[in-house]
């Protein structure tokens, strides 16, 4: 009770002189600039109070008090990020960006859909012009405001972080939470990339629910197929090579599981098969749609890759890539596109910081050496980590043809909560690692996560 009555007095300070401003604000802005602002100075304060009770309850829920702390912390360094990420896109930039575009055709038809005359015709619409539609749906309700709905799709991706953190808790309990939490939430490229009207803070909350619907079903926990079907049709609807990507890993991942030698286990392994297996399939046919060829094989997606690389060569960021077109280039493909640009390869401030967290997270991998050398051990008994290293390898592949960092940058957000996942296994134990592996392969459950 005396800590109560201390704190009051401070507390009651604060929020006067929050109000205060808040009300000098309103009143400069509603006379001087537009709905852009004075209107996200109305959507915000409802933006930022829903965030801070979905922070309250993931705290409230998580057994580790730090976390609490950090989630706190994580959330306000994501609002800072937004704001960099939109005074870059509006300020250094004068709004040449995609959320311009988006922005634009929102506003256009946002009136339209408040009058009930709603267009969404999934049968023509690709993923560009679904970004448009869904920024539309979110003006409808906030109005156009552009600095209001860089903090909506900025939430979108600060949760689906969140769900990739709940993903790693599931999989992996005896894995390094705290260090995994720091990397994916505070992370500058986590921070700033997925923050604006885009498709990266879109995918970011989608490729979270496919993680967590991932570790759930390896898991054998309620709910995971929920979670799979929203993540694959959150992900497909705007990138559908990203969903197959993820699909066709957790197929690689469950074939690869372990089962057990009961009737049921192995009944229970051929049914992830197949609905993996089907996932794959139906994701695999909307892509080959997309890049508008009959049979999506590798030749397909790699002549559209290259394409989308050959296009990522104009702008002042251009590099000369390393395609993987060999099993021998994968090491410099892997090199390019998790670290670079490197600090001497940057020619402004943005890849300059870029650059840093390269190289940060270049340092960090080879200090990691001790925990990556148990990788062999795991691949055998958990699925997830399985998942991890197939999608990002095959992100990797993928993208190694892209020629430019900024747009390299911008997409490897989406790749890199994997890649931490590598960064953050178990810790090695004293004794002997082979005799960790045989005793924990022995101990695993269902391929999933071992438990003691």
């Amino acid at each position: 009770m005396r800590l109560s009555t201390s704190v009051r007095p401070w507390a009651v300070g604060v929020a006067m002189a929050t109000g205060a401003a808040y009300a000098l604000a309103w009143a400069w802005a509603i006379g001087l600039q537009s709905y852009n602002v004075w209107g996200a100075l109305l959507v915000l304060p409802a933006v930022i109070g829903v965030n801070a009770v979905l922070v309250w309850r993931a705290a409230v829920r998580e057994p580790s008090p730090w976390f609490g702390r950090l989630l706190a912390f994580a959330f306000v360094a994501k609002m800072v990020g937004i704001l960099v990420r939109y005074y870059v896109a509006y300020v250094v930039y004068d709004g040449a960006t995609d959320a311009e575009r988006y922005n634009l055709a929102a506003a256009f038809q946002y009136r339209s859909w408040r009058g009930g005359s709603i267009t969404w015709d999934f049968a023509t619409t690709r993923g560009t012009q679904y970004m448009e539609l869904i920024t539309t749906a979110v003006y409808t309700v906030i109005g156009p405001t552009t600095l209001a709905a860089f903090f909506v799709y900025g939430s979108f991706a600060f949760w689906g972080v969140y769900l990739l953190y709940r993903a790693f808790r599931v999989a992996l309990p005896d894995g390094d939470h705290r260090r995994y939490a720091l990397l994916v939430f505070l992370l500058p490229s986590m921070l700033y990339w997925p923050s604006s009207i885009g498709k990266e803070s879109w995918l970011m909350l989608f490729v979270g629910a496919t993680a967590l619907g991932a570790a759930k079903f390896f898991n054998g926990q309620r709910g995971a197929l929920l979670l799979l079907g929203a993540g694959a049709f959150g992900t497909a609807l705007i990138r559908p090579h990203i969903a197959v990507l993820l699909f066709a890993a957790l197929l690689l991942a469950q074939l690869f599981r372990p089962a057990s030698t009961k009737v049921t286990g192995v009944l229970s392994k051929a049914a992830g098969v197949l609905v993996m297996g089907v996932a794959a399939w139906v994701l695999a046919t909307q892509s080959a749609e997309l890049l508008g060829t009959d049979d999506l094989n590798w030749e397909a997606v790699t002549q559209s890759l290259e394409m989308a690389g050959g296009r990522t060569t104009q702008g002042g960021s251009e590099f000369t890539p390393v395609p993987v077109d060999s099993p021998v280039a994968l090491p410099a493909a892997a090199a390019t596109v998790l670290f670079r640009p490197l600090p001497w390869e940057a020619n402004n401030a943005q890849m300059l910081v870029q650059s840093l967290e390269g190289l940060f997270l270049l340092v960090l991998t080879l200090r990691s050496w001790p925990r990556l050398r148990r990788l062999p051990g795991l691949l055998r008994r958990n699925a997830y980590v399985v998942f991890a290293l197939v999608y990002t390898t095959s992100f990797i592949v993928a993208f190694s043809g892209f020629a430019n960092f900024g747009i390299l940058a911008r997409q490897r957000v989406l790749m890199l909560p994997f890649f931490l996942v590598l960064l953050a296994l178990p810790k090695p134990r004293s004794v002997d690692d082979s005799d960790i592996d045989e005793r924990e392969e022995v101990l695993s459950i269902g391929g999933g996560a071992t438990r003691r």
